[in-house]
Parts: C-alpha cells; structure tokens; sequence
C-alpha cells in the first residue's frame, strides 16, 4: 500500500497564526528541553576537545544524525523529494548557517573559556531579536526587550560568579570572535527557518539541511585531517560523536526546530539563556560543584526575563504558513 503524500499546494504568505495557549506550553516545555541538550552538549565537546579536532567531530555528528533521519525520509520518498527540489535553496542556507554555527562554536570552545563562551552565547537572543527588525522587519516591545535585558543581566551574574570585578578581568581571546560568529550563525538559522513553507516534518524537515551542511562542510573536515590531525577511533571520539549526534543534532534540533516554528525566533531565543542554567545544574550533579548563591540570583533574573518574554503577544508578522505534517 503506497503511503498518502504528506505534501499539500504551497501555502500563500499570510499572517502566521496565533498558537492555541496548549500549543504555547508545548512549544516552551520543547524549547527547554532542547537548552538543556543543547547544555550537555557544551559539556561533552569541552570535555573531549583534547582528544577529538573540532571539525572531524562536528562532521561526523551530522553524517550520523542524517543516518538516523534517513529511514523516516525514504518513507514516501517521492512526495517529500519533490518538497527537497522546490525548497532547496532555502535548505542549503539554513543547512549552511546551522552547521557552520555549531562547527564554529567547537572549534571556539578550544580558544576560549566556559566563561567566555556562556557569556558569548548569550548574545544570541539579542542579535536574534536585532536580525529580525533588520532583515524582516519585525518588531518587538519594550517588555520583550526588558526580558532580555533581564536575562542577559542574569547570565552576567552566574559568569562573574557574584564578583562584577570579574567581568573587568575577563580576558577575551580569538576564540571568542569566532564563538561570537556562531551566535550570527545560530540567529541567522532561526529566523530564516521559521519562513521556510517546509510543508514537512520536522524530521523530513531537518535531513536535507544537515546533508546540504555536511557536503559543505567535508572540505573543512579533509583539511583538518590532512594537515592538522584525523578523528582518532577511540571509545572517547566513537561516544562523543554518537551522543552528540543522538541527544543534540537530532534531539535538540527537531526540538528547537518544533518550538521554533510554534512561536517564533524571537520568542524561541531567549530560552537560550537556560543553557548556563542547566550547565550550572549539570555540574553540580555530576562534576561535584558547589551551588553558590550567585547561582540563584542568576536564575532567578533568568527565569523572570524568560516569562517576561514569553508573556508578550508577538507583532503580527507576515510568515508563510507551515503545514503540519505526521510522520
């Protein structure tokens, strides 16, 4: 029995629709679980960096999230090949963005300190928010502005670890540049994703943008290999790859990437700022870390900016609007 074609006639560009306030929850509840994956994967790459080059373990992570992807794509492959052809540009650019982005921040991560890169990362709300009014025109509030301002202020506490002194001494590196065009990257990637009329899954969705990153990608990678060092096949470079791959590439992606979609990038982006949140967490269960009161505090501004964001109607915007599909 041939499966029913999950494609409909292109949507016309309208105004996106208001999500229903149970599709609202979901949307946050995805989009902090996907922080929290997002924070594991932190950890993993700044773990194994001694032992896996940055790019050998970004290409792989993909080649193998695509692997997983593939048997839900070859089911209905003619329907959803023809969605590839019609939308290809607009899946080699996000492909490009996302992977680059993820590629760079590795690779940032062996420049430059944890506390550099959380203090780094959290500029990518703000230049989410700034690409949006730029490239797009949309707007946003003075509350949604207070709530990232907030939230920034909250991830500044955690870094300077309760001592503002300390973000005097910070001493920035090249590394962080180079973290700082992954964060243009990632903010790139989401407000170019969500205009995208994928009529797909969010699977089907995702495949051709990690096979479009990963071709660009492989030259990057031949070169790293050749003059730099391969990929050693160890049981460190072999679990890194397959847990990132597994839990970030294709977990915390098709999370993001669902949430994305349901209320927007510039709501979406501020649940980044969860990610020192749960680095903190993560490290104090399982790297034996004190919790210290600066860590409440930062939260604490964390989580009021959060609310304050995701509290406020958006603008209206003019979006094409997707089509849910099922796989």
């Amino acid at each position: 029995m041939r499966p029913a074609p999950e494609t409909t006639p292109a949507a016309p560009t309208a105004r996106r629709p208001d999500p229903s306030p149970a599709e609202r929850r979901q949307a946050y509840l995805v989009l902090a679980v996907s922080t929290f994956l997002f924070a594991l994967n932190h950890v993993i790459v700044r773990g194994v960096h001694a032992h896996v080059p940055p790019v050998g373990l970004s290409f792989w992570r993909w080649v193998l999230a695509a692997l997983v992807l593939l048997p839900v794509v070859l089911v209905g492959w003619r329907a959803t090949l023809a969605v590839y052809r019609a939308e290809w540009r607009a899946f080699v650019l996000t492909g490009a963005l996302v992977v680059g982005a993820t590629t760079l921040m590795m690779v940032a991560l062996n420049f430059t300190t944890a506390t550099n890169a959380a203090l780094i990362n959290a500029t990518q709300p703000v230049l989410t928010v700034l690409l949006s009014r730029l490239v797009y025109g949309v707007r946003f509030g003075t509350v949604q502005a207070f709530g990232i301002a907030i939230a920034f202020g909250g991830v500044l506490l955690m870094v300077a670890r309760g001592d503002w002194h300390t973000l005097i001494s910070l001493d920035f590196r090249a590394g962080d540049l180079i973290a700082l065009l992954a964060m243009f990257g990632f903010a790139g990637y989401a407000i170019r994703f969500v205009r995208i009329p994928h009529r797909l899954s969010a699977a089907r969705a995702l495949f051709p943008m990690i096979v479009a990153g990963s071709v660009l990608l492989l030259p990057c990678y031949l070169l790293e290999s050749l003059f730099h060092r391969p990929v050693p096949l160890t049981p460190t470079s072999i679990g890194a790859i397959v847990s990132i791959a597994l839990l970030v590439s294709c977990g915390a992606m098709l999370l993001w990437n669902t949430g994305n979609r349901l209320v927007g990038a510039n709501r979406a982006s501020i649940f980044i700022n969860l990610v020192p949140v749960f680095g903190v967490l993560l490290a104090v269960t399982f790297l034996g870390e004190r919790f210290e009161p600066w860590h409440l505090g930062g939260m604490v501004l964390i989580g009021a900016g959060v609310l304050l964001v995701v509290r406020q109607s958006p603008p209206p915007v003019a979006s094409p609007v997707p089509t849910r599909t099922r796989d």
